[in-house]
Parts: structure tokens; C-alpha cells; sequence
């Protein structure tokens, strides 16, 4: 007997999932639209390599949910509202740090000699606090949709794109900000406070 997910059996949940969708998608083209002028565009190879790779992350929700229907995340709706929490908290900590950056946060990554180190914020615990929100929203919304598998490979496919952009980001940073963003890396972790 295949077990059918919290959310393929409760109308609210779904619309709950429905709307924490959209409003991460309205958030991300809100985004997507932005520009900065006088900063130099990154290494655009590498930007293409992680669009691929996070969009492999996001590809990888509904086909684990295709290829493997009995892997239902337990614990109904309890399970449902713990990956709603994690994703809302990813969600709105992803749009502080936009918050915070202001016009410095892009989506595509530009840096100018001329733009601030900013450490305050969710940037006083970490270098790269939207990427965390973003896991954390994918996470979460890996658990409320209800296949653990998908959620699983969603997230690990995902790390490994943030991982490959850090990198990159992080060098463009150092060669633009110098010395003052090597100071800020110094004293923060990258995703997980205090770890990594």
C-alpha cells in the first residue's frame, strides 16, 4: 500500500505549500530584475554552471517525488508544519539579508571596489546569511511537499551549487574589497554559525 504524503491528502496544506511557493518565486523574480550599475559582472561561466546546478536542485523535488512515491516523510501534519517553520524562517531570513545589502545585493554576482563591507544584520554571524535562508527554504519546503527523497537530493544537489558560488564569490569579494572583506571573513562562518 502506497502512503500518501500530508500534503496530498489535506486541501489546507496544500494551499499553505501553494502559497509559500509563490511567495518565494514572487521574492526570487523580484530579484532576478534587479541590477546595480558600475559593478563588474563575475566570472560568467561559473554563473552559468551554478544556474544549472540549482536548477538540477530544484528539478529534484517532484522527480523524487516521480520516482519514488512511498518515500513519504513521516509524522503528517506535524512533519508539514515543522518544514513550513524551516522554510518560512529561510524565507525571511534570505529577505533581511536582501534588506540589508540593499542595492548591493544581486542575484548575479557584481562586485565595485566602491561598495561597503556590511556586518551588521544577519551579516554579523555569517558571510553569506542568504544562501542559509535559501537551504533553509528549500529544506523545508523539501518536508512539506513530503517526499524525503526529493528533499534529500534537493538539498545536497543545492550545498554543493552554494558551495561552488561561495568559492567564487568569495574570490571576487577578496579581489575587489581586499583587505576589509578578508577582515569580515575572518571573524564569520559561511553558512552555519560557528561551523561552517
Amino acid at each position: 500500500m502506497l502512503l500518501l504524503s500530508y500534503v496530498q491528502h489535506s486541501a489546507a496544506a496544500r494551499r499553505v505549500l501553494e502559497a509559500s511557493a509563490a511567495a518565494f518565486a514572487v521574492g526570487e523574480l523580484a530579484l532576478a530584475v534587479r541590477g546595480r550599475r558600475g559593478a563588474a559582472r563575475s566570472d560568467v561561466a561559473a554563473e552559468l554552471v551554478f544556474r544549472v546546478v540549482f536548477l538540477a536542485a530544484i528539478l529534484a523535488v517532484p522527480l523524487g517525488r516521480a520516482l519514488a512515491p512511498g518515500a513519504t516523510v513521516a509524522g503528517g501534519a506535524w512533519a508539514f508544519a515543522a518544514g513550513a517553520l524551516v522554510g518560512w524562517s529561510g524565507l525571511l531570513l534570505r529577505w533581511w539579508s536582501v534588506l540589508t545589502l540593499g542595492r548591493y545585493f544581486t542575484t548575479v554576482l557584481r562586485t565595485s571596489k566602491d561598495q561597503p563591507v556590511v556586518d551588521h544584520g544577519p551579516y554579523r554571524l555569517l558571510r553569506h546569511p542568504s544562501y542559509t535562508g535559501l537551504l533553509l527554504v528549500f529544506a523545508g519546503g523539501g518536508v512539506m511537499v513530503g517526499n524525503w527523497l526529493g528533499a534529500t537530493a534537493c538539498v545536497v544537489i543545492l550545498l554543493a551549487a552554494l558551495a561552488y558560488r561561495i568559492r567564487t564569490e568569495e574570490r571576487a569579494l577578496s579581489a575587489a574589497l581586499g583587505d576589509r572583506y578578508r577582515a569580515f571573513a575572518a571573524g564569520r562562518a559561511r553558512l552555519v554559525p560557528f561551523l561552517w
